[in-house]
């Protein structure tokens, strides 16, 4: 089935995975959830790139990072921003009661790890955490997060580094242990190409640590409960079970289907053909250096919205620009199970929707 659906999440779903979701229901106490959620660590832990912990939550994004906040932190945050997205992380600190700092690189651009070192060694407060946005979805930029969570430890050791990856996971490579992260984060709805409504995440020892000395951590978000749950197989509380069985299914598919390397290396080819067959007709709204190989924020010339709304007559969906570029781009997703080849059709009718 040819992918005509280019959003940057949700994304489109192959049929065979959506028929995952269909099988028959078990109890999320009983010994088949269990083999099946044996089945789904291991692979996490590869797409990951930890020997950690890692764990599956029922729910948005949004709700674990909220509770990456609520299980490392006790009073003041460091939030690098570039775009929308990074900014959600300060909303919700502020929403919880801590005391928020920014560091902002601006929209388009990816935040410097010798500005989050210089930010750190000046400041005269100690962070709980820093958190930074693997891959900005507003903006379609990537961020080095190697070298920042390097200039965090070097500067603050014991400061938790909290990323966002819930649109680079599964398209960008993501180095757990040897980038140093301590909460690392992404729903399923882009890279990993499932349908909403579960998050999947890792957590340092660090972290586990930290989260024994936070007494506040809620019920739902507790990670100590996700780790007692998930040493015996099983889940806090009850979850979305047609989303395991197709989580299963799926990582199967990136790990031993296609491969990861192969995988990361499609997403590359994607994102290079759509910036090199859209420079006639839109300019990249990112850097260029730092572009993402998930999501294209684009600025034509003409009005992004009558764009869409050609592609979309012609049976093409494209994403819209969000928060300060809404009205200025439009966004490419070229994230998950979709091809070079599904990617090239569209922009063959972008071409032609382009000359109009």
């Amino acid at each position: 089935m040819t992918c005509k659906y280019f959003v940057p999440g949700p994304t489109w779903v192959r049929p065979e995975i959506l028929g995952e979701m269909t099988r028959p229901m078990i109890g999320h106490r009983s010994a088949e959830f269990k083999e099946l959620f044996a089945r789904i660590v291991p692979d996490l832990r590869a797409l990951f790139g930890t020997a950690q912990d890692v764990f599956v939550a029922t729910c948005s994004g949004t709700a674990i990072m909220e509770a990456a906040l609520l299980n490392t932190a006790k009073q003041r945050v460091l939030v690098t921003t570039c775009g929308a997205f990074s900014e959600r992380f300060a909303s919700i600190a502020e929403s919880i009661g801590l005391e928020v700092d920014r560091l902002d690189a601006g929209w388009g651009h990816a935040v410097d790890a010798e500005e989050l070192a210089d930010h750190l060694a000046s400041r005269r407060v100690h962070y709980d955490a820093v958190t930074i946005t693997h891959n900005e979805t507003s903006t379609g930029v990537t961020n080095d997060v190697a070298a920042l969570a390097r200039a965090v430890r070097n500067e603050s050791p014991d400061t938790m580094v909290i990323v966002d990856a819930v649109s680079s996971l599964g398209g960008i490579e993501v180095c757990f242990d040897e980038w140093g992260i301590d909460v690392c984060l992404a729903s399923v709805q882009k890279g990993i190409a499932l349908p909403p409504g579960i998050t999947v995440f890792a957590v340092s020892k660090q972290a586990l640590d930290r989260a024994q000395k936070v007494p506040y951590r809620g019920t739902y978000f507790d990670f100590l409960a996700f780790k007692k749950n998930a040493d015996d197989g099983s889940v806090p509380t009850t979850p979305s079970i047609p989303h395991f069985y197709a989580l299963a299914a799926q990582l199967d598919h990136i790990i031993r289907g296609e491969g990861l390397d192969a995988r990361y290396r499609r997403h590359l080819a994607m994102r290079d053909l759509v910036i090199e067959r859209t420079s006639r007709m839109a300019r990249l709204a990112s850097d260029r250096a730092h572009a993402s190989a998930t999501v294209s924020a684009l600025e034509p010339a003409r009005n992004p919205e009558e764009i869409r709304e050609a592609m979309k007559k012609r049976g093409y969906t494209l994403g819209g620009g969000y928060g300060q570029w809404k009205s200025k781009t439009f966004r490419i997703g070229h994230m998950g199970d979709m091809t070079v080849d599904d990617v090239s059709a569209m922009l063959d009718v972008l071409d032609e929707v382009a000359r109009t």
